[in-house]
């Protein structure tokens, strides 16, 4: 198998991540487990999308995309299973917030280094920001925040998914 070949299926990895996270984003009408199982396969997939969309652009987004990354992938580690409190904290939580600030530190990276497309460092930055305004604002407002986070955050996998797909070289 080719690199090219690879980063194709990170690509259909992260696309089709992306997309199941807005579909999860949304009220769907699953019961919890069918829910478990589709937030597994999401966070398989945004790993596997993750891990081409990172190494074709390693070489551009130095010291600051790498551990990006690393924190990405090992937060991806802590929220891909059941809600634990082993450590005295929930392990999704505080996965959830390591994984939204790594994909900060991914998006600062991308645009620092000029990489596009820009739709995806911005929807990850969005993501962030979204649940912040969302708070500040009255009632019932708050509540949209992580939806739309959830939509934001796989707008961006999907469009560095989609651009992984259609690379040629």
């Amino acid at each position: 198998m080719t690199a090219l070949q690879l980063y194709r299926l990170s690509g259909l990895a992260a696309l089709l991540g992306g997309l199941l996270r807005m579909a999860s984003a949304l009220a769907l009408p699953l019961d919890q487990i069918a829910l478990e199982a589709l937030w597994s396969g999401i966070d398989v997939l945004l790993t596997l999308g993750l891990i081409g969309i990172y190494l074709v652009r390693a070489a551009k987004l130095g010291l600051l995309g790498l551990n990006a990354f690393v924190l990405a992938i090992a937060s991806l580690s802590f929220i891909g299973g059941p809600d634990a409190d082993v450590f005295g904290f929930s392990t999704y939580e505080q996965g959830a917030a390591a994984l939204a600030i790594s994909m900060v530190g991914l998006a600062l990276a991308w645009v620092r280094a000029n990489e596009r497309p820009l739709l995806a460092p911005f929807a990850w930055f969005a993501s962030v920001i979204a649940v912040g305004v969302f708070a500040a604002l009255p009632e019932p407002m708050p509540s949209f925040g992580f939806p739309a986070a959830g939509v934001l955050f796989g707008v961006g996998f999907a469009a560095a998914g989609w651009d992984l797909l259609r690379r040629q070289g």
